[in-house]
């Protein structure tokens, strides 16, 4: 109890006076400069809107050309860019609308290009894409090929966005194409190389080289421009990446701070920050700047940015609320907190015995399983064991049969020698003048060639016998268009005789020529020719030959 409660008072005392604030002074003082450009808001935003009125006032002039209308209209796409999303939508539309009515293509061009971006700006990405598709690249300058694959290239990053959670394989993959044909067609001292080759250094880890690249970029651009807030955004994406949260944190102030003063109202910078700060428990400052971050949103109107913005505010609004609540009511807080941790504490003894009960019954019922998965694995032992044993007789088995039909043929091919040369003597004898009886048994040759014949034939059949797939095994060994066909299942030709006599063990060609009556070159002459259908021609064809019904 007495730990419980000390735990508890430290807690609280952490609680009241807050964790310490980041000791970084340029940090402190962005985020001092960001709180009073808030305030003074309301006069960038005027200011935007009166160089937007003075731009509308030309439209009502009298005599107005239709192109010099596009050319307003042009100044208003450029004016509401980034401000107001409804507003950039309909003068986009208008701008597309007087290049069709003046039939100039580039114009018509420029128009379809940026209202595809307009679209995926405001969050209806497959309608920008389809814009972009319906475009004829052939008839494209070279300023109009970049803002084409720019547009394509931010519809996909905004779609990406918007998809945060899902997979979005594909829309990456597609990213990465366009960013490779943009690079390509950048000037290397310019402003989107840099921002887009500094990206692909960026996304490939080469966090050093991306930093140099921004960084050069950076020094040429004034604090109050788009431009800048872009790229200091992307720096503080950067260092997200590096891990390094205070330099994100102060290049994510400067983003936002360029983007307050520009009347940017299409941003991220500050919901990013706020997040980041309500993530250190600087709950009030991260309220104020997601509210303020929202306001933009909705002043914008975007469903992209809305929906990004409506995604935080609630859990940062809800935090910033509690907080307060809890300091309002931290004394009376106090007593019920001792009086709820109490009855944890009795809950958890209680909830521990249970366990402990539970935990003393599982473990009795482990060890009962343990024994039976011992007993299981003695008798899986025996069962391998005899598994062993009958193996080994299979093999004995074989192995006697192989030894049988070895000594059938040597003892064959003896009894086919020593009929020859018994032939031959008596051959000799009547030719010496023996009796006639004893020279028509042996002048003819018609026993010995069937007593050949009936010998293959009883080898064929004991050898298709014990390996009845030899053939089927064999053919697999071979080119399919060189595979042999057998009709009988009792039979081999002389080429797989001879492969047969290899199953056996038989390799000697002189053996082999002996026992089927043919020459050694013929027998080397087989032999090669079957080597020859290997499928295989690297390896060991008779080695495999060995192996084969194994």
């Amino acid at each position: 109890m007495k730990f419980f409660i000390s735990v508890f008072c430290i807690l609280l005392i952490l609680a009241s006076t807050g964790l310490p604030a980041a000791n970084n002074a340029t940090l402190d003082s962005l985020l001092m400069e960001i709180d009073n450009a808030v305030k003074n808001q309301n006069s960038y935003i005027g200011q935007r809107e009166n160089y937007i009125q003075k731009i509308k006032t030309q439209l009502n002039n009298s005599g107005q050309t239709t192109e010099s209308r596009y050319i307003i209209y042009s100044q208003l796409v450029n004016g509401y860019e980034a401000f107001q999303s409804d507003s950039l939508r309909k003068y986009s539309i208008e701008r597309l609308s007087t290049a069709e009515s003046t039939n100039n293509i580039a114009w018509i061009i420029d128009s379809k290009i940026n209202l595809a971006l307009v679209e995926a700006q405001r969050g209806f990405f497959q309608e920008a894409i389809d814009i972009l598709d319906d475009l004829d690249r052939s008839l494209f300058s070279g300023q109009q090929l970049v803002n084409y694959y720019k547009a394509c290239y931010d519809t996909y990053v905004y779609w990406v966005e918007y998809l945060e959670g899902f997979d979005t394989s594909s829309l990456l993959e597609k990213k990465q194409a366009t960013q490779d044909s943009l690079i390509e067609l950048l000037p290397e001292d310019s402003y989107d190389y840099a921002v887009y080759f500094g990206v692909k250094y960026m996304e490939r880890g080469e966090f050093d080289t991306a930093e140099a690249v921004f960084q050069s970029m950076l020094s040429k651009l004034t604090s109050t421009n788009r431009d800048y807030a872009i790229l200091t955004s992307l720096l503080a994406n950067l260092y997200e990446r590096k891990e390094d949260v205070e330099t994100q944190k102060e290049f994510l102030a400067l983003s936002a701070l360029a983007d307050i003063h520009g009347a940017i109202m299409e941003n991220t910078s500050l919901r990013t920050l706020a997040l980041l700060l309500f993530n250190e428990n600087e709950i009030q400052r991260a309220d104020r700047y997601i509210k303020k971050s929202m306001e933009d949103a909705n002043f914008y109107n975007a469903r992209l940015r809305n929906f990004q913005t409506a995604r935080i505010l609630p859990v940062i609004d809800r935090a910033y609320q509690q907080d307060r609540v809890r300091q309002q009511k931290m004394l009376t807080a106090l007593l019920v907190t001792i009086s709820v941790l109490s009855f944890f504490l009795l809950m958890t003894i209680f909830f521990l015995i249970r366990q402990m009960r539970k935990l003393a019954k599982a473990q009795k019922e482990i060890m009962e399983i343990n024994s039976r998965l011992n007993e299981l694995n003695t008798e899986l032992k025996k069962a391998n064991d005899q598994q062993s044993l009958t193996n080994k007789s299979l093999a004995e088995a074989n192995h006697l049969k192989e030894r049988f039909i070895s000594n059938f043929l040597e003892i064959c091919t003896e009894y086919i020698e020593k009929l020859e040369k018994f032939k031959q003597s008596v051959h000799v004898k009547l030719k010496v003048g023996q009796t006639n009886d004893i020279l028509r048994m042996t002048s003819s040759t018609a026993d010995s060639s069937k007593e050949l014949k009936e010998l293959y034939e009883n080898f064929d059949k004991a050898f298709l016998n014990i390996y009845p797939d030899f053939v089927e095994e064999f053919n697999t060994l071979l080119r399919p268009e060189e595979q042999y066909i057998i009709t009988d299942n009792t039979t081999l030709n002389q080429e797989l005789r001879i492969f047969a006599l290899i199953r056996l063990g038989i390799n000697d060609s002189n053996k082999m020529a002996v026992f089927l009556h043919y020459s050694l070159r013929t027998i080397y002459n087989y032999r090669s020719k079957v080597k020859s259908k290997a499928l295989d021609q690297k390896g060991d064809f008779e080695e495999k030959v060995r192996q084969l019904c194994s």
